[in-house]
């Protein structure tokens, strides 16, 4: 079987930023396939405006060497053939009038999905459309069988999402997909409310296999820094943990607060003058869990979260989250290292963060954290080989 995942978001930074987790769902497939020995091919293909990747002069794969775009094929960007997922991925120049820049991007598919049937002599057997805008309207448009996965926060927003023109052709493509699944059961009960009669199933997002590995934290009483992960987008609510922070008075007795993330230099200079910040931009997985292993809690003020990759890593590195979007925490009611707290209060949190430091008793790790954490919601079923299985057989049964 022939597997083609057409991505909406690809990441600039290689193995990490802004649609990892498009690519991780990619290899997820791969891998549940060689768990039950099953021959498949899986490949990765994306269109993006030369804006947002322009850090990417380079391509790096998983075997650690960096490719240089122009020495393959004229326009087209690709990972090593030895890559568990062969990815495609063509830019064009972003700008201008809308209808050039749709052109641009047409053509820029074309060229791509010409790359696909040269190199595999045949189209793919069944497409999977990663976000419904604009992949799934590409996948409807082919012809071919497709699942639409979506992962999009604007179906959480109260008003409809996208443009009327948009909403006519996204409903279009996802009536016409033979599966739509979603990332979390919230994402999914929204679509659903958006778009009535349309049957959504739940595909969760992938958490890196590392993360199970047990490694030994830094005691959370000796830490001196909390940590915060985001792209600082209005949606993860900033400027309130921002304002928090700063009237928190911690950064005067030596407590740092870090942020990582793919966020833009707009938004690095809007903070720049709050004391006790420590910049850290984008890392890569492992230096991700390396944080969660150092901080004394991750902050999470997100107004929304379709999914949230970093709540599950924090909790499998015994890190604290701090959260207070309703569906999330209800997920994680319960989880000893889970704090509720009201996100349209940032009173609530800068006592909160005075609180830690001046009551141990407030970041004790539970004994219940020892080992695998487990409650009603076992993080187990965010491992690769259970994702990748869910999705191949829903293929499968598309796929006669």
């Amino acid at each position: 079987m022939k597997i083609l995942v057409l991505a909406g978001w690809y990441p600039q930074y290689g193995r990490s930023g802004n649609g990892i987790f498009i690519v991780r769902h990619a290899e997820a497939l791969v891998a549940a396939s060689q768990g039950i020995g099953k021959e498949i091919t899986v490949d990765l293909m994306a269109v993006q405006p030369i804006s947002w990747m322009h850090t990417s002069g380079h391509i790096q794969g998983n075997s650690g060497f960096l490719l240089e775009a122009q020495k393959l094929l004229p326009g087209v960007q690709r990972f090593l053939p030895v890559e568990p997922v062969r990815h495609h991925l063509r830019t064009y120049q972003d700008g201008g009038w809308g209808a050039l820049a749709l052109w641009r991007q047409i053509k820029a598919w074309r060229a791509l999905w010409a790359a696909y049937k040269a190199h595999h002599g045949a189209p793919p057997d069944i497409l999977v459309a990663q976000v419904s805008w604009k992949s799934a309207l590409i996948a409807a448009i082919s012809g071919l069988p497709f699942v639409v996965v979506e992962h999009w926060s604007g179906w959480l927003q109260d008003k409809a999402p996208y443009a009327w023109w948009q909403r006519i052709l996204v409903t279009h493509s996802l009536r016409k997909a033979s599966k739509v699944l979603a990332v979390s059961p919230w994402l999914a009960e929204a679509i659903r409310l958006k778009v009535p009669g349309l049957q959504v199933e739940v595909l969760p997002n992938v958490v890196e296999e590392h993360f199970w590995t047990a490694q030994e934290r830094v005691p959370v009483e000796v830490s001196k820094h909390f940590l915060h992960i985001s792209d600082l987008a209005e949606v993860k609510n900033p400027k309130l943990l921002m304002e928090a922070w700063a009237q928190s008075g911690l950064a005067t007795q030596g407590y740092r607060l870090r942020i990582a993330g793919e966020y833009s230099a707009d938004r690095h200079e809007e903070f720049r003058e709050v004391q006790g910040i420590e910049w850290l931009g984008v890392l890569d997985s492992n230096g991700v869990a390396k944080e969660l292993r150092e901080a004394r809690a991750l902050l999470l003020p997100s107004l929304r979260e379709t999914f949230s990759i970093v709540t599950v890593e924090a909790l499998l590195c015994h890190c604290p989250v701090w959260l207070g979007y309703p569906p999330l925490l209800e997920q994680y009611r319960g989880h000893p290292l889970v704090k509720g707290l009201d996100v349209t209060d940032p009173v609530a949190w800068t006592l909160a963060l005075q609180d830690n430091i001046v009551d141990l008793s407030s970041i004790s790790l539970p004994a219940s954290t020892e080992g695998r954490v487990s409650w009603n919601s076992p993080l187990e079923q965010f491992q690769a080989h259970a994702v990748g299985t869910q999705l191949l057989k829903t293929l499968e049964g598309i796929v006669v």
